[in-house]
């Protein structure tokens, strides 16, 4: 059995870590609108809702949260 040989390339030159720092440009990032805060909503709803939720939620895709609030955000949507 003969040992496998691995080249790696040439040793990189020696960097100035402090002058990388300085000279190096930051990318500029675009201004992205802070997500609204979040609040709990707790309901009691029968188990034959809670499933019918739960089933559309599935063949969508989705959490049931995130089919709820989509839901929501129809009927009641930019209301303050």
């Amino acid at each position: 059995m003969s040992a496998k040989k691995v080249n790696f390339g040439k040793k990189p030159k020696p960097v100035d870590m402090e002058q990388w720092v300085s000279d190096r440009t930051p990318t500029p990032q675009p201004q992205q609108e802070q997500p609204e805060k979040m609040k709990r909503l707790t309901l009691d709803i029968p188990e034959s809702l809670h499933r019918a939720i739960k089933r559309q939620a599935v063949d969508a895709g989705v959490t049931m949260a995130d089919l709820l609030r989509d839901l929501l955000e129809q009927h009641y949507g930019g209301q303050s």
